[in-house]
């Protein structure tokens, strides 16, 4: 999922022209989880916009509970069917979600103005209900084949991919000591899996990039493309 957290209201009233009539977007996925953006959030963010002075002509959140906002035709049909009187009064939308769901809005509005509501944070897993945590920076090209599943490039602070620093004290990394070392919990990860032998193999630098923006990911029933600067990369999901 895609952490996000809201922006303070001052700053996002402040980036509101007090001639503009907004309309407030949330996230029934990611954002509704983070408590930044689902229907109880933009419901309040419409009562705090008005409380300050900004002209509010609706709000939704795109549902069934569990849908993304960064669902395109979901989006369109409440945008531009369900929520059609509120939204053409808008000349603006503010969107309680992440990048994606904010240039959705853009799409599933034909280019409307947008304002971020939110700052997206990472991507990250739902460890419970109150807490996410990140395992995967999307570099876009997986070395955790022989790190026991546990991602290098997103749990060591300096990225390394061939062992530890030697920096760590008492288990913590020496760049940030309230978290572990990475790479020791690699290490106790594949002792605990009897593959210690994985960390043996030299591995080479990785091609950054395959982490350039933007990139684009084409999918269909037999095969995806997977476009960056490294390239065009397809594979065949049947054969």
């Amino acid at each position: 999922m895609h952490a996000t957290i809201q922006k303070p209201i001052e700053e996002i009233v402040d980036h509101i022209d007090p001639k503009e009539k907004v309309f407030v977007v949330g996230c029934y996925n990611c954002a509704w989880k983070c408590h930044s953006g689902g229907p109880e959030e933009t419901e309040a963010m419409a009562g705090r916009l008005i409380a300050r002075g900004v002209q509010v002509v609706g709000y939704a959140t795109p549902g069934p509970q569990g849908m993304s906002l960064c669902k395109l035709d979901n989006t369109r049909k409440v945008l531009k069917e369900d929520y059609s009187e509120q939204t053409r009064q808008a000349d603006a939308f503010l969107v309680l979600a992440c990048g994606q769901g904010i240039h959705t809005v853009i799409d599933a509005t034909d280019g409307s103005m947008v304002h971020p509501g939110c700052d997206t944070i990472f991507g990250g897993e739902t460890v419970s209900a109150t807490d996410i945590e990140e395992f995967c920076s999307l570099c876009g090209e997986c070395v955790i084949e022989g790190t026991g599943g546990l991602c290098p490039m997103t749990l060591c602070s300096k990225q390394l991919l061939n062992g530890p620093c030697g920096g760590a004290e008492n288990g913590h990394c020496e760049v940030d000591t309230e978290k572990p070392c990475g790479w020791i919990l690699i290490y106790e990860r594949l002792k605990k899996l009897g593959r210690i032998d994985l960390l043996d193999p030299y591995r080479k630098p990785k091609n950054h990039a395959k982490w350039s923006r933007p990139r684009r990911l084409r999918v269909g029933p037999d095969e995806a493309t997977f476009v960056s600067l490294a390239g065009k990369h397809t594979v065949n999901n049947r054969n």
